[in-house]
């Protein structure tokens, strides 16, 4: 994703991370028995296209399984356990399942309250309890064992957070994520309108409710995590106006119940932000740092990491001097007379397309960068290939610039959503043009790398095909984000970018490099929101609103900014190691779809199934 969320897949961001842990997010995941459905159509006020750059022929990576032996007397278990994690799932977050594509309870909102909370808790700890006494010493194979690794983990990691971040009472943009799953469900068409609209109409109508719980719940969170909530709040009329034409068309014999429940949601956002604004915010002197306790332990469960705060901040302080000193060489050559690259890259920032140009500068390049890698023929391509580059959703704006939505898993339908942020003409016109400036011919570009090809939409389109539930249900950051930025540096390696481009692309890991140490410094070491958002600002040289959103986001999740450049390092760790055991042999593309195949978990766990360790 891009701003607050630049080159990030929403994944990460949405209900999957806020609920359970490393789970995966809306649109990383489907639906469980879904009849076959037509592609989704796009949000009715999005403008979208489908890329059509003709796919190349060639096989599907295949899912590795233990080859030559008989299944241990485990695997049948642990499978059965997968199916028990799911149901977890499916009942303790129904905006969940509808990310998944599991729409048995479409019409329902998550627990708020502190009794259902708690319930969803106490069932999660109850599962991990069982696993842990089921499967103390597993005779299974290495796949199976993987998939009992990740069900272990992600309960304990989604366990430790609840209990410490104590979501209901310091998170404000908790109670704004139902609107996640209502787009969702007009987003994509996985059953008839009506049926769709008969459970968008019955969530609408539980939000009142639903904000009367936050109004309880709500103690002292960050300022800055209060400002995320007032953000999303006042979003919400707009988003909700939104969803009255398609339920109108879907519900024409409701349409005054229709109206009556978007004008109730409408009204209960606006008294919740007001309630934010006047109650909240004066007392929002909580923390938003981790800890360093909390931290290493995300490093180590949820990443699968060796490396603690320290070790993993030293990495990209590392790739960071190296980076500023590529833009400074690279820089002399542009323009000679340059005293560095932060005088070359105001220059290149000033080529960007208008306002209304933005949408269709992002399909072109996205068409380009597909149509170079089918020449190349250097990575698979996913069957059934489909991706709409469309607005994002009104009510993520504030902490997205462009993001990626992944066709869910436990569905047929095969299309993802590239979101690109418009420019908000309600802004004076000096913060306009920083929009865009964010958004020039370099960045759009290598932000379509990321997100589609070979980035996100590749990778993600791969993930949900592997038969474990365990792992269509995981989002590790540390691969997808991992993989989306090493898919950058490869375009680099195959002579994609002209050096304007290439320049912006190395901002861009410049930007990753200062995420690691942000985030290390924001959650362990006292870094202040004003001391990180300079950080960005004088040393990487993002547009300060660009700058702001970044760290907003940064707070509100930690570890998953360093996922990225962490998970590119382990990624060429590994195709180092493959290139040493293949020798003469070595292939990239046989290397990537051979990296693709194993789901989206850590690049630590990938290895140890490539190499049977």
């Amino acid at each position: 994703m891009k701003v607050g969320f630049h080159r990030q897949s929403r994944r990460q961001f949405a209900l999957g991370r806020l609920f359970f842990g490393g789970l995966l997010a809306p649109a990383v995941a489907c639906a469980l028995a879904c009849s076959p459905a037509p592609p989704p159509s796009p949000p009715p006020t999005a403008s979208s296209t489908s890329s059509s750059a003709a796919s190349p022929a060639g096989s599907v990576p295949a899912v590795h399984a233990d080859a030559g032996l008989a299944a241990p007397s485990d695997d049948e278990a642990i499978e059965k356990a997968q199916a028990e994690y799911l149901e977890l799932l499916v009942a303790g977050s129904p905006e969940l399942a509808t990310a998944l594509g599991i729409h048995t309870r479409d019409g329902e909102l998550d627990p708020r309250d502190p009794a259902g909370w708690e319930a969803v808790l106490g069932r999660e700890e109850a599962m991990l309890r069982s696993l842990e006494q089921r499967f103390a010493a597993p005779r299974a194979s290495r796949r199976a064992r993987t998939d009992l690794e990740l069900m272990k983990h992600q309960l304990r990691v989604d366990v430790r957070r609840k209990r410490a971040e104590r979501h209901l009472e310091r998170r404000p943009d908790l109670y704004a994520s139902p609107m996640n799953a209502i787009f969702l469900m007009t987003a994509r068409d996985y059953a008839p309108a009506d049926e769709r609209a008969k459970n968008i109409l019955a969530r609408v109508e539980k939000i009142p409710a639903m904000l009367e719980h936050a109004k309880q719940n709500l103690k002292s969170p960050p300022k800055v995590w209060t400002q995320v909530g007032v953000e999303q709040a006042g979003s919400a009329k707009a988003f909700f106006e939104e969803q009255r034409a398609f339920l109108h068309k879907a519900l024409p014999g409701d349409k005054a119940r229709v109206d009556k429940a978007l004008a109730a949601a409408v009204d209960a956002y606006a008294k919740y932000k007001q309630f934010l604004e006047r109650v909240v915010m004066p007392r929002s002197n909580g923390e938003f740092a981790a800890g360093r306790e909390l931290f290493d332990f995300l490093l180590h469960e949820d990443y699968f990491l060796a490396e603690d705060a320290d070790g993993v901040r030293a990495i990209g302080q590392r790739v960071f001097d190296k980076t500023r000193g590529e833009m400074d060489a690279l820089a002399k050559k542009i323009d000679p007379k340059a005293k560095g690259f932060p005088e070359v890259l105001a220059k290149l920032k000033g080529n960007h397309p208008t306002a209304e140009g933005l949408i269709p500068a992002y399909q072109r390049e996205v068409e380009r960068a597909k149509r170079f890698l089918v020449d190349k023929d250097v990575v698979p391509f996913p069957p059934g290939d489909d991706l709409s580059i469309i607005e994002t959703p009104v009510f993520q704006r504030s902490t997205v610039t462009a993001a990626y939505d992944q066709p869910p898993p436990f569905d047929k339908v095969t299309k993802g959503f590239f979101f690109v942020t418009p420019v908000d003409k309600s802004l004076p016109k000096a913060k306009q043009e920083a929009m865009l400036r964010e958004n020039d011919h370099g960045d759009i570009v290598d932000t379509s790398v990321h997100e589609a090809y070979p980035g996100h939409h590749l990778q993600l389109s791969f993930a949900r095909l592997h038969p474990s539930t365990a792992r269509k249900v995981t989002d590790a950051a540390i691969f997808s984000e991992g993989w989306a930025l090493y898919s950058e540096e490869l375009m680099a390696e195959l002579g994609y970018y002209t050096p304007e481009e290439r320049m912006l692309q190395l901002e861009w890991t410049l930007v990753r490099a200062a995420r690691v140490v942000i985030d290390v410094g924001l959650h362990t070491k006292g870094m202040t929101f004003d001391e990180a958002v300079k950080i960005l600002t004088d040393q990487v040289h993002l547009e300060r609103p660009l700058a702001e959103s970044e760290v907003k986001r940064y707070t509100l999740n930690a570890t998953q900014p360093l996922a990225y450049l962490t998970g590119r390092e382990m990624i060429f760790k590994l195709r180092d190691r493959v290139k040493a055991r293949d020798g003469a042999s070595f292939s990239l593309k046989k290397f990537h779809g051979e990296v693709l195949s194993h789901g989206t978990i850590s690049p630590g766990l990938i290895e140890k199934e490539m190499f049977e360790e």
